[in-house]
């Protein structure tokens, strides 16, 4: 019978330790998965400058709070929801996600070596606008390959313009700009 009770106090005390370690409840789903991608940016903006031979104009999004050191994976979906402003008259703009380690589209398919989001292809696309116009758009983004790592560079996200454009580069202003994952 002591034995039986040794043993009863020594599981009941294993258990007490166990829970106190872990804070007295056993890891989320979330926490086992790694960090979680997306959320509102909120304000800001950056320019798309001319990405030669092309006539289109491009800037890469490197920006750490967008993925949080989550790697892309074959099969994720994002929804981008934004609202901005074009520094001045823009035709549409392509949407995606690209590996820069070596240069890779993720979101896209590259038929003929298109480097741009074409939706024909994949990609997403926010419409052409006046220069101060108000944008509002809703975009799916799903992922046809993985990066090759969860570091900025291998997760880049791409605005392009589509087709051949004015020269000079063109700021977007966001007041709105959030990435969910679906």
């Amino acid at each position: 019978m002591k034995k039986a009770l040794l043993v009863l106090v020594s599981l009941c005390l294993v258990f007490a330790l166990s829970c106190e370690s872990t804070g007295g409840s056993a890891p989320t789903a979330a926490a086992a998965a790694g960090p979680v991608p997306g959320g509102a940016l909120g304000a800001m903006e950056f320019a798309l400058n001319w990405n030669p031979p092309g006539s289109n104009f491009q800037a890469e999004i490197r920006n750490p709070n967008i993925l949080k050191g989550y790697r892309l994976e074959r099969g994720d979906v994002f929804t981008l929801k934004v609202t901005y402003t074009a520094s001045r008259d823009v035709g549409e703009i392509g949407v995606g996600f690209s590996d820069m380690t070596p240069w890779t589209p993720l979101s896209w398919r590259q038929p003929r070596g298109s480097e741009i989001p074409l939706a024909a292809h994949g990609g997403a696309t926010l419409p052409a606008s006046k220069a101060g116009e108000t944008v509002s758009a809703e975009v799916t983004i799903t992922l046809h390959s993985r990066a090759s790592g969860s570091g900025d560079r291998a997760n880049t996200m791409i605005f392009a313009t589509l087709g051949a454009q004015t020269l000079g580069a063109v700021t977007l202003r966001f007041t709105e700009f959030t990435l969910t994952k679906n």
